[in-house]
């Protein structure tokens, strides 16, 4: 696929099963693909190895998702970088939209396609967010008819990591993705480091892309994926808060968080119910 001899593909993976086999033969074999590998992954190993792709792998242990990008980054070779997941499948057009759309957009700093799971738009892959004049975050605007299929492309202030087109050059300068985040809120973090340096991020109608939810992991590797799931989202969403709200927002949200955890595993523990308890003492 000539159009696109410049542009680095790169996909984070923790035994993500045959799941990615619909994500990498949905993409043109020409383009540069970096595989970050977090596990020790010999299916992973042995899948690669069938394709025809133009693929990069590297196993860099359990690092989480920030430390994979940045390192995927510095080993990019090109200025176009598209972040994407092993459960996302590209329609045929998807990559072109979005390269286009770059070109047209001049002070994009992120381009993001339009979501659809189950064959259904999704309404959940954007939000919108008031930002102070110090870059905190005061409130989240709610988005109306947001389950409506957008006529055009559109501004949004945050993307989650599904599918996103970035640049290296502005990816360096703004410094990467922050590196103490294992996994949750990387994204939308990213995002609002790119909002700060006013860089807009566009969501590009005619690019769709297909996402499998929580289809990135193999089924039995599902219960330890939801424990590790919910202290790594608890941890972020405290520390996501602590660096974008204002110190009372924080410690509001912390107390809650505190005791509505505390409250559900004693609980749970009283009635027996001991897969539960374990999730909330996570």
């Amino acid at each position: 696929m000539e159009k696109f001899p410049k542009l680095t593909i790169i996909i984070p993976t923790f035994y993500p099963g045959p799941i990615i086999n619909n994500c990498i033969d949905s993409l043109p074999e020409e383009v540069e693909i970096i595989i970050i590998d977090n596990g020790d992954d010999e299916e992973l190993k042995n899948t690669i190895k069938k394709k025809k792709h133009n693929i990069t792998h590297y196993k860099i242990g359990d690092v989480g998702l920030p430390k994979s990008f940045n390192f995927a980054l510095n080993k990019a070779q090109n200025e176009d970088i598209l972040i994407t997941q092993p459960d996302v499948k590209f329609e045929k057009n998807t990559l072109y939209e979005l390269i286009k759309a770059s070109k047209v957009y001049k002070n994009a700093g992120l381009l993001a396609p339009i979501i659809y799971e189950d064959q259904k738009y999704s309404m959940y892959n954007s939000l919108n967010l008031h930002l102070s004049k110090k870059g905190e975050i005061q409130t989240r605007k709610r988005i109306k008819n947001k389950n409506k299929i957008p006529s055009g492309d559109f501004c949004v202030e945050a993307v989650n990591a599904t599918t996103m087109l970035l640049k290296k050059s502005i990816l360096q300068k703004i410094g990467g993705w922050d590196e103490n985040i294992y996994t949750y809120l990387e994204d939308i973090d990213l995002c609002l480091k790119l909002r700060r340096n006013n860089f807009s991020i566009i969501k590009v109608n005619s690019a769709i892309v297909h996402h499998v939810g929580f289809g990135s992991h193999k089924k039995e590797n599902a219960k330890k994926s939801d424990l590790s799931r919910n202290w790594h989202f608890c941890w972020s969403s405290l520390y996501f808060r602590q660096k974008y709200y204002s110190k009372r927002h924080y410690r509001i949200y912390f107390f809650k968080i505190f005791l509505k955890y505390l409250f559900k595993s004693f609980v749970n523990i009283c009635l027996f119910r001991f897969e539960k308890f374990k999730r909330n003492f996570y």
